[in-house]
């Protein structure tokens, strides 16, 4: 297996990572008419809703992959064709969040929100693997993260479980799915450094009482 240096895996990632959530807000359309202002705004919810659930996720999506990174020593091509896959449906999100907000409202809602819920499932999944694999090779880990790339991976697959489960409910009920993806992501993102504070200081006092 060829070992190699983490810096450019980092530094593409985090490009990448940037990039998409930039184009996000190239969807966001500006009223053209002024009068009535509020009404034009009100009427494009579907669109500024879709663009709120995906920059939630990507951020929470980054913090994971960031997290993944620091438990790195260094990669191998695995890990870079892994991250390649979980990149390529991080940069599909814009299309994806674009339709669910043009067909939100229209006779398109379900399959456009269970697309969208399908994209978000799949880039959690690919980041739950590549984790999983990580796990599996103590050479590719820097010394004193095994416990945090653990319950990093149980985390992603948790997390992939709770997409899944949104996104088939996003085929019966799509209004509700919408509001569900967001609180799951928001959930991800929010719950992620008290989890794994809360996480360090029980295995701190492990240790401590095993001693």
């Amino acid at each position: 297996m060829r070992l190699l240096p983490k810096g450019r895996f980092e530094a593409f990632s985090d490009g990448v990572y940037a990039i998409v959530i930039t184009l996000l807000v190239l969807e966001l359309k500006v009223p053209e008419s002024s009068d009535p202002l509020v009404d034009g705004l009100i009427e494009a919810w579907p669109t500024l809703l879709a663009y709120l659930v995906s920059f939630v996720f990507i951020g929470a999506s980054w913090v994971a992959h960031n997290e993944l990174t620091w438990s790195l020593a260094v990669t191998d091509n695995v890990v870079l064709g892994l991250n390649l896959l979980l990149l390529l449906f991080v940069t599909f999100l814009p299309f994806t969040t674009a339709v669910m907000g043009t067909h939100l409202n229209g006779p398109g809602q379900r399959l456009a929100v269970f697309l969208f819920g399908l994209n978000l499932t799949l880039a959690t999944a690919i980041n739950a693997a590549l984790c999983t694999y990580v796990t599996t090779e103590p050479d590719l880990i820097r010394e004193g993260a095994e416990s945090d790339l653990r319950s990093l991976t149980k985390a992603r697959w948790s997390w992939t479980a709770f997409w899944a489960v949104s996104t088939l409910i996003g085929a019966l009920l799509p209004n509700v799915a919408v509001f569900l993806y967001l609180a799951v992501s928001a959930s991800a993102l929010i719950l992620a450094e008290p989890i794994r504070l809360f996480q360090h200081r029980r295995r701190r006092r492990a240790g401590r009482n095993a001693h």
